[in-house]
């Protein structure tokens, strides 16, 4: 997810988080705002985590030199581990 995505979903959350004038059931409000509480809490986390791009080891280099690929399929497995690795 994408920091401005992130930024989006929080400015949204809290505006229900202070919308003062609900007209569920008392049940449903306190559970709702529990929950957009919870999910707050959760995006101002993973917008202050400044995640460190993880790269390849000298091993895991070495693995991919082994590969008798093309060029495009060399791409792609590296590729793969990396999001592995950064996700």
């Amino acid at each position: 997810m994408s920091k401005e995505v992130m930024k989006l979903a929080l400015s949204t959350l809290e505006g229900w988080a202070n919308y003062d004038d609900w007209v569920w059931p008392e049940s449903a409000l306190e559970q709702a705002k529990r929950n957009t509480i919870e999910a707050i809490t959760a995006l101002r986390q993973a917008l202050e985590t400044d995640k460190q791009w993880v790269g390849l080891t000298d091993a895991e280099l070495a693995e991919f030199s082994d590969m008798k690929l093309g060029s495009y399929d060399l791409c792609l497995e590296v590729e793969a581990k990396l999001k592995d690795k950064n996700t």
